[in-house]
């Protein structure tokens, strides 16, 4: 008797950015729609100021999306140089998004991708664990300090469903980022044709080992 190996599948995270308010809350509403309708988990960065304008897009995703911040403004932090202020930005971010999601989430991304020396500091100050801000890892603080992970991201705006399926296996994960500028109908088509047995679709929390959204029930439990 033959006995095959099973086929090695890469774990891809799908993230998306909310950057500006043109398309909301429709946008948010039809993603997590199509989300949903694919039985895809993903991670989702909403800036504070658009949560509170915008509450539907927290409050829209079921609780395969992961929700994390990107500041109160959507600004890029290494342009403000007093430390006060940044820490500000970063907390009023994420108490926004908890604050109308009714959840305490400790996942973020620096707009832009841009973050000073500071930026772990505060982060460990504002209750986040995990930081998604730049192209080539994540990290996720253990031990006291934020350790680094490997990570190959690609702007899915620039790359069909093919090209990531044609991949040569690797076990690092991916991460495909969306802006809210790329229609919904065309991620609900990029999604479909992606779906494939080398490739497993995970939430930021099943990534990283860190349940990164915890969601307030009707008692006001996690």
């Amino acid at each position: 008797m033959i006995f095959f190996e099973p086929t090695p599948s890469r774990s891809v995270l799908l993230s998306f950015d909310i950057v500006d308010d043109n398309n909301l809350p429709n946008w948010c509403i039809d993603l997590s729609k199509t989300l949903e309708k694919n039985h895809v988990k993903a991670a989702v960065f909403v800036a504070g100021k658009i949560a509170e304008k915008y509450p539907q897009c927290v409050q829209a995703f079921h609780e395969d999306i992961d929700i994390g911040s990107e500041t109160y403004s959507y600004v890029n932090l290494d342009s403000i140089l007093d430390y006060s202020l940044q820490l500000d930005e970063v907390k009023n971010g994420k108490n926004a998004i908890d604050k109308v999601g009714k959840l305490d989430s400790k996942l973020f991304r620096a707009p832009y991708g841009n973050t000073d020396d500071n930026i772990y500091s505060i982060l460990s100050r504002s209750g986040i664990l995990v930081d998604f801000s730049y192209s080539n890892q994540y990290n996720k603080f253990s031990e006291d300090k934020f350790i680094k992970y490997n990570l190959t991201s690609y702007d899915g705006a620039y790359h069909n469903a093919g090209f990531f399926k044609n991949l040569k296996f690797d076990k690092e994960p991916l991460m495909i980022n969306y802006y809210n500028t790329i229609s919904v109908s065309e991620i609900d088509n990029f999604i479909s044709n992606l779906k494939s047995d080398k490739l497993h679709f995970v939430s930021a929390s099943e990534l990283t080992k860190v349940d990164l959204t915890n969601r307030i029930t009707g008692d006001g439990k996690f």
